[in-house]
């Protein structure tokens, strides 16, 4: 398994930084690789029941038309676990790839005001079957480590033009 964990502190509260990551009509706004939202009907709902029976706690999935390096592509994003404005763990999958996904946001005010310290950590499989290839262990890293980069790259912009 690859693991990235990668956090980035935003001058933002945490309030703030936990409703632009979980709040998916407001994640269209600040991540440039959505490309809108798409309900959860037919097999999505038995890809959120499936997931929900695994973790025991009641899920939710967010299908969206995604972007992953210019090419267009569904992502569902499955709720496992959460502790509103303290952690979210979920299950992602972008086409053929999958992975988990931990967002851990912790207070960090000081005298310049408020600030978040969002930490994101994605553990995916070494390979990832495409049609007739496989991508290999360090091709998934660089995708995964681009993936992060962006994410906290994007939040952070968003969160803190609004402070």
């Amino acid at each position: 398994m690859i693991t990235v964990a990668l956090s980035a502190t935003i001058g933002a509260p945490t309030e703030r930084v936990w409703k632009a990551l979980t709040d998916p009509n407001e994640r269209v706004t600040w991540d440039d690789r959505i490309l809108g939202i798409v309900g959860p009907v037919g097999h999505e709902a038995n890809y959120a029941a499936k997931y929900a029976a695994k973790s025991r706690r009641p899920s939710s999935v967010t299908k969206w038309r995604f972007r992953l390096g210019g090419v267009p592509l569904v992502m569902h994003e499955a709720t496992l676990s959460d502790e509103p404005i303290e952690r979210r763990v979920s299950r992602i999958s972008i086409g053929s790839m999958h992975f988990d996904q931990t967002l851990t946001l912790r207070r960090e005010d000081d005298d310049n005001g408020p600030r978040t310290r969002l930490s994101m950590k994605l553990v995916a499989r070494n390979r990832i079957p495409v049609i007739g290839e496989v991508v290999e262990r360090l091709d998934v890293q660089k995708i995964i480590i681009e993936y992060v980069d962006t994410t906290l790259r994007q939040v952070q912009k968003h969160c803190e033009a609004d402070a």
